[in-house]
């Protein structure tokens, strides 16, 4: 195997794996919106979670998706 076939080969593997995690990521944040607020604060966004016997948390979007999935609220 020539090199640009390997090199083409693992960009084209890189690719699938970024969309494979992208996908997956649309996924939680769809099935996270029921749970995140929003609150507006000196002009600013800020969001919000208050899981039923969690802790209330601000933070970004995705970063309290994150939380939400990590706590096992959501799942993909």
């Amino acid at each position: 195997m020539d090199i640009d076939r390997e090199l083409n080969t693992r960009m084209a593997r890189r690719l699938r794996a970024e969309d494979k995690a992208l996908a997956r990521q649309e996924k939680l944040a769809e099935r996270a919106k029921p749970f995140i607020g929003e609150l507006c604060r000196n002009g600013e966004t800020v969001y919000y979670v208050f899981p039923a016997g969690g802790k209330y948390r601000e933070g970004g979007y995705f970063e309290l998706v994150a939380y939400l999935s990590r706590v096992g609220i959501i799942r993909a």
